[in-house]
């Protein structure tokens, strides 16, 4: 496993990121951009996406810059690449992703959060995980891909976040991207400060997020319509895959291509599995043995024709010092590993 240790100011750990990862960075640019066709850089000009980042999380759109300065890489190729789920639905209509199964339960013995992260095959090999010490804020791990600023994490407050894609939710161009939202609210100390930021911020994709801590679980659904808690009061568990429970903020267009394309179909099927196989007092071993699953599949070895692949499984522990285990890819050839904290956690 790389572990990618960053420290500083934004612009600094950008750097770091660049810097300790640059053939992979580099690497992961070309994959993406013969994967794309060509033009992607064009979404940086055509929408104000970059400047919703720079704007509502300055640090962050200095990071970005880092990265590229760092791996001698294009800026604006870097920030498109980290505009990775508003290429599927604004740049990109007829790609829309589906993938990613999250878990998640809160018991007398603390609270367990864990998914798959299903990507395009084309970025397998370039799994890295971020060890961040930020100058202001707690430290983070966050399982990422060479160049981008994070697609899952927990830091060393106890606050961990997990996302599923909702492509059929509606997109808003003057939105934060996805990985910018992850980020910011794997700044907070607490479960409720991050859904209070994840509730205050425009949303430029559909996407659900999970965020725990030790003293439970919140699950909201955004979109460019609004926020909507898909968590009803009392729950002590998240079963989630890629289409709403709550929000109604649907676009038309999108649900029937993703229904066409089998995709809603396969995301019920998950979700129906999961939701009858997860017990509330299980262990972080059971919720990854869930994610194992090759019969729906919830992991996604990569079948024929089928956009997407389990580029990673995360598995978050929170209780009085937060864990969390990484595996970069399958099963089949990745182990468990997990990196620790560089300082006292909650710091």
């Amino acid at each position: 496993m790389t572990v990618i240790d960053c420290a500083g100011t934004g612009r600094q750990m950008g750097r770091a990121h660049g810097e300790q990862a640059r053939d992979a960075v580099r690497a992961a640019l070309e994959r993406w951009r013969a994967d794309a066709g060509g033009g992607v850089g064009g979404l940086v000009h055509t929408f104000p996406l970059l400047d919703t980042v720079q704007r509502l999380m300055p640090e962050l759109a200095d990071e970005l810059r880092g990265i590229a300065e760092g791996a001698a890489v294009p800026f604006e190729d870097v920030v498109a690449y980290n505009c990775m789920d508003e290429q599927w639905w604004l740049g990109r209509q007829h790609q829309r992703r589906a993938g990613c199964s999250v878990l998640g339960s809160h018991t007398t013995h603390g609270t367990l959060l864990a998914q798959n992260m299903d990507l395009p095959p084309a970025m397998d090999g370039t799994q890295i995980v971020l060890r961040l010490r930020p100058k202001d804020g707690p430290e983070q791990l966050v399982l990422s891909a060479a160049g981008l600023v994070g697609l899952t994490g927990v830091n060393a407050a106890g606050v961990a976040v997990c996302v599923n894609t909702l492509g059929m939710l509606h997109g808003g161009p003057e939105g934060l991207p996805v990985a910018a939202v992850i980020r910011g609210a794997l700044t907070r100390r607490t479960r409720e400060e991050a859904i209070a930021f994840l509730s205050a911020v425009p949303h430029a994709s559909g996407q659900h997020y999970a965020v725990a801590d030790a003293d439970g679980l919140g699950s909201v659904e955004c979109s460019a319509g609004g926020v909507v808690s898909a968590l009803a009061p009392g729950d002590r568990r998240i079963v989630h895959t890629n289409h709403p429970l709550a929000s109604t903020d649907i676009d038309p267009v999108a649900l029937e291509e993703l229904r066409a394309e089998e995709r809603l179909g396969d995301s019920e099927a998950r979700l129906a599995f999961l939701a009858s196989a997860l017990r509330l007092e299980g262990s972080s071993a059971a919720l990854e043995r869930l994610l194992e699953d090759t019969t729906v599949p919830v992991c996604m070895s990569g079948r024929p024709g089928w956009p997407m692949r389990t580029f990673g499984t995360v598995s978050y522990a929170l209780g009085s010092v937060p864990r969390a285990r990484f595996r970069l890819g399958l099963p089949e050839s990745a182990q468990w590993t997990e990196p620790g904290w560089s300082g006292p956690a909650a710091s």
